[in-house]
């Protein structure tokens, strides 16, 4: 009577490369940093890196965002909008920072609003 092995990653990540996931997994936190300290514009402010998907190629990345609760009423539009122009300095950055063939093109995706944080919560500073 033979058991088998029991799996413990599913069979879509089993069939991903380790370095795939590294690589996908720096990305993620490399644009997470960026978003945290190097983007000034101020439309971008409150915004947050929530996913990062790599294309198998390794030519795409779909990086998933939520607006703060104070742009909810203005939509992604605008934020969109502000993603596209810092896009080439945010792959000008992951090209100085990771030792790359290619940098993949990145695409923003809007996946949500932020919660609102309650008063006396983290972030307040009364």
């Amino acid at each position: 009577m033979s058991s088998k092995p029991r799996r413990t990653r599913s069979s879509e990540e089993a069939s991903v490369p380790a370095r795939h996931l590294r690589l996908q997994s720096t990305l993620f936190e490399e644009v997470s940093l960026l978003f945290r300290g190097e983007l000034s514009d101020p439309l971008l402010e409150g915004v947050v890196v929530t996913t990062l998907e790599l294309s198998p190629d390794g030519r795409h990345a779909r990086i998933g965002f939520t607006l703060p609760p104070e742009r909810q009423e203005s939509g992604p539009a605008p934020v969109e909008e502000a993603l596209d122009r810092a896009m080439g300095f945010i792959r000008s950055q992951l090209a100085l920072g990771l030792n790359l063939k290619r940098v993949p093109h990145l695409r923003f995706v809007c996946v949500g609003v932020a919660p609102r944080l309650a008063p006396g919560g983290e972030g307040d500073e009364s």
